[in-house]
């Protein structure tokens, strides 16, 4: 990066923010799925100290950003922190840092690899050139710990149970564990009701005599949410059965968004004015 000429906007899209100080920035860090190691931990803290005050700001995206960098420094810094494996993140019209919660990694209720989900999306996108921001995020099951509903695109894991009734006792711990009451016990056989029934697979495994199985995980893509000074919940767009069918599906959307997204105009937004029955089908055909 030269600073023979100075482009705020240039440098914005490459993680760093001027200041209210003169010649001062801040340089937000890329953290997809905000994993980071003790190294890395370390190193962030030199060189916090060595070129800024000592002081590092935990973003609400997972991130880190590093205070009061001198503009002539921001090149120097830049080296270190690609050396460190924390490079510059992306901030301004483009694709955000990756969100996610733990999912099945760590978390007992996770359904889907929300780290491996989240680093392809972050491989795939991080830091294209969009008409307005883009914020991702992925959750690992129903509960919904990294919001998706409320970022332009998410991905949430879900699992359809199979309850195989004909052996069934009807025992009724499967009702006491589903979470949203969506199994009840008629002629002593359980049964799903299908309206109620969110997709968490609390249900699996809880089974006494083991009926109550895995017919298939997947992954639920919501589309337009935000925050902001006008929130808004995302919608669900369709069920997908593969990470690559995920990967897929964001391509064409980020391809749409690109053409239909007038400059500054939220994706949310976008597809109030498009009309979502008409994005949805020409994205899922």
């Amino acid at each position: 990066m030269s600073l023979n000429k100075l482009d705020v906007a240039t440098l914005k899209k490459s993680g760093y923010m001027k200041q209210r100080q003169k010649d001062l920035f801040v340089v937000r860090l890329r953290l997809p799925c905000g994993n980071v190691t003790c190294e890395q931990l370390t190193g962030i803290s030199r060189i916090a100290k060595k070129y800024g005050t000592g002081y590092i700001h935990i973003t609400t995206r997972q991130g880190m950003q590093i205070p009061d960098i001198n503009i002539h420094n921001l090149d120097a810094i830049t080296k270190e922190l690609e050396d460190n494996g924390t490079p510059p993140g992306s901030c301004g019209p483009r694709v955000r840092n990756i969100i996610s919660c733990p999912g099945n990694l760590e978390c007992n209720y996770g359904i889907i690899d929300t780290y491996g989900m989240g680093g392809m999306l972050d491989k795939e996108f991080f830091g294209k050139d969009m008409p307005v921001k883009i914020k991702f995020a992925v959750t690992g099951c129903p509960n919904a710990c990294a919001k998706p509903q409320e970022n332009d695109l998410g991905v949430m894991g879900i699992l359809k149970p199979a309850i195989y009734a004909e052996n069934c006792t009807g025992c009724g711990t499967c009702t006491f564990i589903c979470p949203e009451k969506a199994i009840l016990i008629e002629d002593d056989k359980a049964n799903i009701i299908w309206e109620k029934c969110n997709l968490c697979g609390a249900c699996v495994g809880v089974c006494p005599t083991d009926l109550i199985k895995e017919e298939w995980k997947g992954y639920k893509i919501f589309v337009g949410g935000k925050i902001g000074k006008h929130p808004k919940l995302g919608r669900e767009l369709t069920d997908v059965k593969t990470p690559q069918e995920t990967i897929v599906i964001f391509r064409k959307i980020i391809d749409w968004s690109k053409k239909n997204t007038n400059v500054g105009e939220r994706f949310g937004d976008c597809l109030d004015r498009v009309g979502f029955e008409k994005f949805r089908k020409e994205i899922t055909g």
